[in-house]
C-alpha cells in the first residue's frame, strides 16, 4: 500500500482489467519483504525505503481456468522513493494514485481493503 496523503497508488491489472495494489507473487525461498521490494520495483518503479505490515487478507478465487486457489496477501504500508509509471506492460498498463473517496471500478478486494485501512474506503 503506497499512499500520498488519502491517496492510495494503484495499478490497472491488464489481464484482469481490475486495479489493484502493486504487488504479485513470492518466490520460493524469498522472504515477503524482499518480494515486496522487488515486485513494486519491477512493476511502478518506486524503491520501497521503508515497509510496515499492516494486516493479512485472504480468499479463495478461480481466476478462470476452473481451478480454485487460496490467496494469502500480506497488506504493507510501504514508503518509497520515485515516480510512478507502469514497468511490466503485460502486467500492468496504468499506474495512479486515487482518493480513497473516489477510487475506480473494477476493484480487487485485497485493493478496497488497503482503502479501509486508510480509513475512509470502501467496506
Amino acid at each position: 500500500m503506497i499512499c500520498d496523503g488519502a491517496r492510495l497508488l494503484l495499478a490497472h491489472q491488464v489481464g484482469s482489467g481490475r486495479w489493484s495494489l502493486p504487488g504479485g507473487g513470492v518466490h520460493f525461498g524469498e522472504p515477503p519483504a524482499e518480494a515486496l521490494i522487488r515486485e513494486v520495483d519491477e512493476e511502478v518503479g518506486l524503491q520501497v525505503v521503508r515497509a510496515e505490515i499492516l494486516g493479512v487478507h485472504d480468499n479463495v478465487y478461480d481466476p478462470g481456468d476452473g481451478v480454485q486457489r487460496h490467496g494469502v496477501r500480506l497488506l504493507y504500508s510501504a514508503h518509497v522513493e520515485g515516480v510512478p509509471e507502469p514497468r511490466s506492460p503485460h502486467e500492468v498498463d496504468e499506474v495512479r494514485f486515487f482518493s480513497v473517496d473516489d477510487l475506480p471500478a473494477p476493484l480487487t478486494e485485497w485493493a478496497a481493503r488497503a482503502a479501509h485501512l486508510i480509513g475512509t474506503g470502501p467496506r
